[in-house]
């Protein structure tokens, strides 16, 4: 820090001002990127361990993943998570835990015997977590999930999740609105929280539009594309649907290799709406997927704000957007 102040021609002091930071204290533009210029010039960096210590606060967040590290979703809710950090002078260190009996105790006592700012529990799914017991005295945020037990989660500061029900209401409505009356739903696992929400959301749109729930058909499975395959092909042995929604934009697909091996077009003979907005699927098949987004990114950062902020939000919901593309037509006449 002297060097870089012998270099720019100012006092020590003034550098520590500008390259802490510090907002309290008025610098000239001018003198501010000399000292930016200097730095860079000798390859000076802070000591941000040297100035923890100092400072008695760390930067650096602990993010406890179920499962996303080998997640398609991964890649957009830790960049969520990691471009709020950075934005606020933090770094994160993940770990996941998808796989441990424990529940993450190791890894959880590993992150806080370093000394981190708080932890952050983040799954691709919305759904209950365990975790190791917490002290009240630790931050903990999650992201897509929410704890089990809050008593020993620590001291919880939000819980950061999809709005399902909007999100299966923009879903039904996609088709609906088309006017669609025979409408087959392909459901994810009929006991998970976000598949509940989503078929919460399908009835208010069939309510508002005094059509009568029970009317709309619906079968369950789990999210892959060949259940999509499958349930959309015992549904049409039955009967002739207009229109389909389905859990995921997997089952979306397989429900669209089914209907193209029927010699049946989308969306000219029945119409298709998948739900995620998957990145390489939803906008790459032929014709490109009408769906519901599942906003990972937004989730992952709003959970890191308020890991950070001095007022607990409790349970946040984020809006699922409808994404129009090609694959809903009215139906026949």
């Amino acid at each position: 820090m002297v060097d870089v102040a012998r270099l720019a021609g100012v006092s020590q002091a003034t550098v520590s001002f500008v390259l802490n930071d510090r907002t309290d204290i008025p610098v000239a533009a001018a003198t501010r990127q000399r000292i930016l210029d200097a730095a860079g010039e000798l390859g000076y960096r802070l000591n941000r361990a040297a100035q923890e210590l100092k400072l008695a606060r760390s930067t650096t967040v602990g993010v406890v993943s179920y499962g996303i590290a080998s997640h398609p979703f991964a890649g957009r809710t830790l960049l969520g998570i990691q471009n709020a950090a950075r934005a606020r002078g933090h770094v994160c260190m993940v770990v996941d835990v998808a796989d441990e009996p424990d529940h993450g105790a190791d890894a959880v006592a590993s992150l806080l015997d370093r000394g981190v700012a708080g932890l952050l529990f983040a799954s691709p799914a919305a759904l209950g977590v365990r975790t190791p017991a917490i002290d009240r005295s630790v931050r903990t945020a999650f992201s897509s999930c929410w704890p089990v037990d809050a008593e020993t989660a620590g001291d919880v500061r939000a819980e950061v999740l999809p709005d399902e029900r909007a999100g299966g209401y923009r879903a039904a409505r996609a088709v609906l609105d088309a006017g669609h009356r025979d409408v087959l739903f392909l459901g994810g696992t009929p006991e998970e929280w976000a598949t509940i929400e989503r078929e919460r959301g399908l009835d208010d749109a069939a309510a508002e539009l005094g059509i009568g729930a029970a009317s709309i058909d619906r079968v369950h499975g789990d999210y892959s594309t060949r259940r999509g395959y499958d349930l959309a092909a015992e549904a049409f042995d039955r009967h002739r649907y207009t229109a389909v929604v389905c859990g995921n934009d997997r089952m979306a697909l397989g429900a669209l290799l089914l209907l193209r091996e029927r010699g049946l077009a989308v969306p000219d003979d029945v119409s298709l709406v998948g739900y995620d907005d998957q990145e390489a699927l939803a906008a790459e098949l032929h014709p490109p997927l009408t769906t519901v987004a599942l906003p990972h990114f937004e989730i992952g950062a709003l959970a890191l704000d308020a890991l950070l902020d001095d007022e607990p939000r409790g349970r946040v919901t984020v809006t699922c957007p409808p994404v129009e593309r090609a694959s809903v037509a009215p139906p026949r006449a």
